[in-house]
């Protein structure tokens, strides 16, 4: 559920259109904030280090105070959509639960291109700004303030419980096996009414995330359901299936937490930190929010890879180059103190206090090594370091893709409807429903080809796939 305040916001969103409407007016509504930034992100761990840099931008001569929100990223989107057709999106905000690309949204005139300094142009890293992702008509509207090298299917478990279960917190399972069996073993032997496991299962967004991780993990090549060599949907694939009957196991073996259907990630880790389950699956920001929210639970935190089919097989994650992390409202009137302020996010101070507050990595690898983080972030970080590689995007390639995955209409049941249609029972022949969303998805992907090659368009199905890539090696700007 939407929070008090966001409800309060959204309520005024639609409190200052509904005025606008009444008097007679179509363009934007006056906005709600004169004279500062208002500001929608869903970084909780760095809310403390963003608020930190929000105070000293406002003391600035040229800068403005800032009117800052964050989610729960599960509801951001649903906030942003209302924003944006009340003509009252912030002046500055992520994309969390919007489940449109970039191009996409540019389109709609969501976005304002960045009004960067030759300063701020020189901060940039020469590899974060892609056509197609982040520039588009040869301007930048974003860049990325976070690695694209992370997962969110770590797995982070309880000390106390593996101990008290008999198991050895200094050496964790990898297996899918063995990690079933220490679930069973804290069902058991860990304390009455104590679980195995939790799983933001309520969280679609989040559950398509881990689903994907678990199947790259389990040697897919794929990137959002679509091989990297080939360009075609392979949600149907070995390493789906079993993704997916790793989860429904736990299930089926008494260990998942029975409120898990219900929960989303912020919900669900407050429920692991109360020491009700003992694994919990998530992104190396964990232990950032829990730092934040339950302190005294974080020295219990151990973390481990992403559970895999057999003990000892390699984990190759893969992840294309990102887009941006924070976006100007093309409804904004402040956007050269925006664009002034987003780009204090890339100096090496902010870097530093993102790996400070622990929440996903920064894009500066080195700011890590030089912040003060408890030692399962670290350890985290380690992992990424070494299963994590850059992806190829087609976009990159050919910039006109991102006008076809913007054409593409939404398939349902998506992979986490399939997922969520599992454990309820709603979907109970999953395999048949993952090959049905392959097949949907490559025929949506052709229409949508075909309707953008009539408007001029240079595309085809081969800009999909890159034969020549070689798994386990990062594909980087010159590799195009």
């Amino acid at each position: 559920m939407l929070t008090r305040r966001q409800l309060l916001l959204a309520a005024g969103v639609l409190a200052t259109s509904a005025t606008a409407a009444g008097c007679g007016g179509d363009g934007p509504a006056e906005p709600r904030s004169e004279g500062k930034l208002l500001w929608w992100d869903h970084f909780q761990p760095r809310e403390k280090f963003e608020r930190k840099l929000f105070e000293r931008f406002a003391k600035e001569p040229d800068g403005l105070p800032v009117d800052y929100t964050v989610f729960n990223p599960e509801k951001q989107g649903q906030a942003l959509q209302l924003a944006k057709t009340s003509n009252q999106l912030p002046d500055v905000f992520t994309l969390a639960g919007v489940n449109a690309p970039p191009a996409q949204l540019v389109r709609e005139g969501w976005f304002a291109p960045l009004e960067l300094d030759d300063e701020a142009r020189k901060a940039l890293p020469t590899d974060a700004l892609f056509d197609g992702l982040s520039v588009f008509d040869g301007k930048p509207y974003s860049f990325p303030v976070n690695s694209p090298k992370e997962y969110a299917v770590l797995v982070w478990y309880n000390r106390e419980l593996f101990e008290r279960a008999g198991l050895d917190p200094d050496n964790p399972p990898s297996s899918y096996d063995d990690w079933r069996a220490a679930g069973r073993a804290i069902r058991t032997k860990a304390g009455t009414n104590v679980y195995g496991w939790i799983l933001p299962l309520g969280f679609a967004g989040r559950m398509r995330e881990q689903t994907e991780a678990l199947a790259q993990a389990a040697g897919s090549t794929d990137v959002h359901g679509v091989d990297l060599r080939t360009g075609e949907y392979v949600y149907h694939s070995e390493p789906y299936v079993q993704a997916i009957e790793f989860l429904l196991s736990l299930k089926r073996d008494g260990t998942l937490f029975p409120a898990s259907a219900q929960l989303d990630a912020r919900s669900g880790r407050a429920r692991w930190a109360t020491g009700v389950a003992g694994m919990f699956t998530d992104g190396c920001y964990c232990i950032g929010v829990v730092k934040t929210s339950f302190a005294a639970f974080a020295d219990k935190m151990a973390v481990a890879p992403a559970p895999v089919p057999e003990a000892g097989a390699p984990i190759r994650i893969y992840q294309p180059p990102q887009p941006g992390t924070f976006w100007i409202s093309g409804q904004s009137k402040h956007v050269a103190a925006a664009s002034k302020l987003v780009s204090w996010f890339i100096g090496d101070e902010h870097q530093r206090d993102i790996a400070t507050s622990m929440a996903s990595p920064p894009f500066v690898r080195s700011a890590i090594d030089e912040a003060d983080v408890h030692p399962t972030y670290r350890k985290a970080i380690e992992y990424f370091d070494q299963q994590c590689f850059l992806a190829p995007d087609p976009v990159v390639r050919n910039p006109a893709v991102a006008k076809v995955l913007a054409a593409m209409r939404d398939v349902k049941p998506g992979l986490p409807e399939i997922v969520q249609g599992a454990f309820s029972g709603d979907v109970p022949d999953y395999r048949k429903a993952l090959r049905t969303l392959s097949d949907k998805m490559q025929a949506e992907r052709s229409r949508a080809i075909a309707e953008v090659a009539k408007k001029g368009q240079k595309v085809s199905e081969e800009d999909f796939a890159f034969p020549d890539w070689e798994p386990g090696r990062d594909f980087g700007p010159g590799s195009y």
